[in-house]
């Protein structure tokens, strides 16, 4: 009798625990099936994509919102998709800081552009930056021709960065947006220009970055005197109580600009046509040919058993030097600017006029 109650005592006990056991798997399971993965798509956000393609502003994009509208600096010389207009990201809070692949580096790009003298021996030999060399190879020239020289001078100004001190010349023309007589303004490109050009390097507390309308004011003034707009938002930033702030976008790619022709006038007045090159972000000698761009690519079969000891910048100024250029490198783009020389001490040129035109691959 004492035996059997003691087996239905524990076969109670046992009941109880079982059930208990399988109350407590359904609520973990429960618990799993119901948790929402917040991390798969935490790092993502709408955006706009304005530069896939060689420059051509279509396309769309899924970018991260880590990203505060500061273009890279990654663009020398470019992404997988050929260089661009600036492209829409989100927001980032880190700081700008190196040369090669962060927002605004200090050297921006990593390396210096063709033509550019790395260790500024040019410079330090003549007592004169690129932006007085230019200068004073144009000012008094009525009659200027396209020569090594001047080809040279052209580069070498787009190649010249201050880093936070300064301009970054590498996108004057680059980012220069279309006006002029009978042309309509390109406002979204003017304000992408007028950013960097500026050179206000700032952000708010949620890692935005902006400039106010005086600042920008202030800098068109410098470029393009008497230019008329109206400020307001843009595709690249969003405009209240005179604050643009960046909507987040990012620059990829590089180009370089060959001059073409020159000529002037008895007024100071110069009109320049370029060819334009496009490159990919990492587009180097030591990258496989098949992951480069076709100028790269190009580049490579220049300089053919020499790819081992190349180097970048040099093999493109060789390039861009000889009179075949556009025979061996694949023209993406035509500029042509008109221009007066200015006497600001970080700009050498005040720009009346920009067309553009981006050229089929």
């Amino acid at each position: 009798m004492g035996m059997d109650i003691w087996r239905r005592q524990l076969l109670k006990r046992s009941t109880a625990v079982i059930v208990m056991l399988v109350i407590l798997c359904l609520l973990v399971s429960c618990g799993d099936a119901g948790r929402t993965n917040t991390g798969e798509d935490a790092s993502t956000g709408a955006g706009t994509d304005t530069g896939t393609g060689a420059g051509n502003g279509t396309g769309t994009d899924i970018p991260p919102v880590n990203d505060t509208g500061m273009p890279d600096g990654t663009d020398d010389p470019g992404t997988s998709d050929g260089p661009g207009e600036p492209q829409e990201t989100g927001k980032d809070a880190d700081v700008p800081g190196d040369a090669e692949d962060t927002q605004i580096p200090v050297n921006p790009g990593g390396q210096q552009e063709a033509g550019l003298d790395p260790d500024n021996a040019d410079q330090e030999a003549s007592g004169m930056n690129a932006v007085d060399r230019i200068r004073d190879a144009l000012k008094d020239n009525v009659s200027p021709a396209v020569t090594g020289e001047l080809i040279r001078l052209f580069l070498d100004y787009q190649g010249e960065s201050h880093g936070y001190k300064g301009p970054n010349h590498r996108y004057e023309l680059r980012l220069l947006p279309e006006f002029g007589p009978g042309k309509t303004l390109d406002w979204d490109g003017l304000t992408a220009f007028i950013y960097y050009m500026a050179n206000y390097f700032e952000h708010d507390e949620e890692g935005y970055y902006f400039f106010d309308a005086e600042l920008f004011d202030e800098t068109a003034g410098r470029l393009l005197p008497g230019l008329e707009y109206k400020h307001r938002r843009s595709m690249y930033f969003d405009y209240k109580n005179g604050i643009y702030k960046a909507t987040g976008w990012d620059m990829h790619g590089g180009t370089y600009y060959r001059l073409k022709s020159i000529s002037g006038d008895d007024r100071g007045t110069f009109t320049a046509s370029f060819d334009g090159f496009h490159f990919y972000e990492f587009d180097d000698f030591g990258e496989p040919y098949g992951s480069v761009g076709e100028n790269m690519k190009a580049m490579y079969d220049f300089v053919g058993d020499r790819n081992a000891d190349a180097d970048f910048h040099e093999v493109l100024l060789e390039i861009l030097l000889r009179e075949d250029y556009d025979e061996i490198l694949n023209v993406n783009e035509h500029l042509e600017i008109t221009f007066r020389i200015s006497s600001d001490p970080e700009f050498a040129f005040e720009y009346l006029s920009c067309t553009r035109e981006y050229l089929e691959s």
